[in-house]
């Protein structure tokens, strides 16, 4: 006699088989326009948080298939379908989610591949090593041009806080987080500084929206990131397993900043965080692996 399947089961397997189809139409459709055009047009032209048919559509597909399953968390989810696991078509269902998830991670590393932008990572010892004090930068509230040697020399520790993109939903709240800690921060003698590699017009768009109180430098030819081996990568950044966690914000009614027309972003470059001594020496070194990375205030603190 066949195993009658309980409503719990059923409702995942209901919503992983919407979730999944939905995942393929996209990873189908973005496999086909990327044949299309060049890659880089399909990159800067395909893939946007205002198009709903692009690679991250798959956030409000995931926060969808939470919303079905009464959940807010990836994890959640997964805990609901592993206690029906018993379920002969929810085991079906999860084995084709994870079958999207390979496939998906997959087409992104073949993008990675054909741009080049994987394992760009520079050799050596970040924490060993100074970074030029003499670097040009551009205030971004004034627009002049200013070098580190700025902030060195008074006997305080840089925290650089080098974000993504300026409509990166995570640097904002790492940010946030950094500014709910002020105290702890002053406590150490540890100042703040943001940089960014986009124009000044996203930068004074980014500092309107924020509110951010810390100096902004801008790093036009990603000389910094350079020289912190920060990478670009579409896996890293769009892999299934993040987007996944992105929708946790979506589910949690958060918005993601929406990018301005008028300004070319680069939503792939990765971000970091790196304390710095008043004589430039790193002394702390965080590169991001994910927009999701980022070094908790305790870490950072803990810089000597």
């Amino acid at each position: 006699m066949a195993e009658e399947a309980n409503p719990t089961a059923l409702s995942c397997v209901k919503a992983l088989t919407a979730f999944v189809e939905n995942g393929k139409a996209l990873l189908d459709l973005a496999e086909k326009e990327s044949k299309e055009d060049s890659f880089q047009t399909f990159i800067r032209q395909k893939i946007r948080i205002d198009q709903k048919q692009s690679l991250l559509g798959l956030i409000e597909a995931a926060a969808a298939l939470y919303r079905s399953l009464s959940v807010k968390r990836k994890k959640d989810a997964e805990d609901l379908w592993r206690k029906n696991i018993h379920c002969a078509a929810l085991r079906e269902a999860v084995q084709d989610f994870q079958r999207l998830a390979v496939q998906w991670d997959s087409f992104l590393q073949r993008l990675d591949d054909e741009l080049q932008l994987s394992a760009k990572i520079l050799a050596g010892d970040h924490q060993s090593r100074r970074i030029s004090p003499d670097t040009p930068l551009i205030d971004a509230k004034t627009g002049e041009t200013v070098t580190l040697e700025k902030y060195l020399g008074k006997g305080k520790k840089i925290l650089l806080v080098l974000i993504r993109q300026f409509s990166c939903l995570l640097c904002r709240l790492h940010l946030k987080d950094l500014e709910n800690n002020q105290s702890s921060l002053d406590a150490h003698s540890m100042e703040v500084v943001v940089v960014s590699f986009g124009c000044q017009q996203g930068a004074s768009h980014w500092l309107q929206e924020t509110d951010c109180q810390y100096d902004m430098l801008l790093d036009p030819d990603r000389k910094i990131y350079t020289a912190f081996g920060l990478e670009a990568s579409l896996k890293k950044v769009l892999n299934f397993s993040n987007m996944l966690l992105y929708a946790e914000y979506v589910a949690d009614n958060l918005e993601f900043p929406r990018e301005l027309p008028s300004i070319q972003d680069d939503m792939f470059q990765l971000g970091g965080d790196f304390v710095l001594d008043e004589h430039g020496r790193v002394l702390f070194s965080h590169c991001c692996q994910s927009p999701i990375d980022r070094p908790s205030v305790k870490d950072i603190l803990s810089a000597q």
